[in-house]
C-alpha cells in the first residue's frame, strides 16, 4: 500500500513541477494511490480469509489422480 501511495505521489509531484501547477496533480494522484493501495490490501485479505481460493476442487483432484 505504501509503495502505491509513494509512486503516485512521485508522479503527481513530477506532473505539478512540469506543468507548473500548485499541488493539483499531487493531491489527485495521492488519492488514486490510496484507493489503489486499499484495493490491493482488500484483495490480499480476501485471499487469506478464503482458504478454498487457489486450490483445485474435489472433482479436479479426482480427475487428475486417476
Amino acid at each position: 500500500m505504501a509503495g502505491s501511495i509513494l509512486m503516485c505521489l512521485a508522479i503527481g509531484y513530477g506532473l505539478d513541477k512540469w506543468l507548473g501547477t500548485k499541488g493539483l496533480f499531487t493531491i489527485v494522484f495521492i488519492i488514486l494511490g490510496i484507493i489503489g493501495g486499499g484495493v490491493t490490501v482488500y484483495r490480499q485479505i480476501m485471499k487469506v480469509l478464503d482458504p478454498k481460493e487457489g486450490r483445485p476442487s474435489e472433482a479436479e483432484r479426482d480427475n487428475g489422480s486417476g
